[in-house]
């Protein structure tokens, strides 16, 4: 997919993922970066790709950009919106249908990101025994 809106709640990693992955990175919870892509749109059609627009949901105008990048070029991998904050009632953008895929990213369980003992295994609980659940 050309563009990827990542979705979820605050604190989840979209930020943090999405930056490993891409070459530019655009924080629309900047104001200097907001006035940069105000003042010149196709400020973003110059950046390396793939490009993270993040917080995006801040400056609404740069969906309706991507949308129109990716009907021109539909080459994978070029940008990934992140944001968590709703995009105000105002704003009026396209739906991005076929053009960019939301992707729901949902917080990783104390187990994964290392905080707690596993205490329950999935594949136990699937090979007919009875083992001891605890916690």
């Amino acid at each position: 997919m050309a563009a990827i809106a990542i979705e979820g709640a605050k604190g989840v990693g979209k930020t943090a993922t999405a930056s490993e992955r891409v070459n530019t990175v655009v924080e629309f919870d900047d104001p200097a970066q907001t006035a940069v892509v105000a003042a010149d749109l196709d400020y973003v059609t110059r950046l390396p790709r793939p490009v993270l627009l993040d917080e995006w949901t801040l400056f609404p105008p740069v969906w309706d950009k991507v949308r129109r990048l990716v009907d021109e070029d539909g080459a994978g991998g070029q940008f990934l919106l992140a944001g968590s904050a709703d995009v105000p009632s105002s704003a009026r953008i396209h739906s991005g249908a076929g053009r960019i895929i939301s992707l729901r990213m949902r917080p990783q369980s104390f187990a994964e990101r290392g905080l707690a003992d596993c205490t329950v295994s999935f594949s136990e609980l699937l090979s007919g025994t009875k083992p001891a659940i605890r916690g």
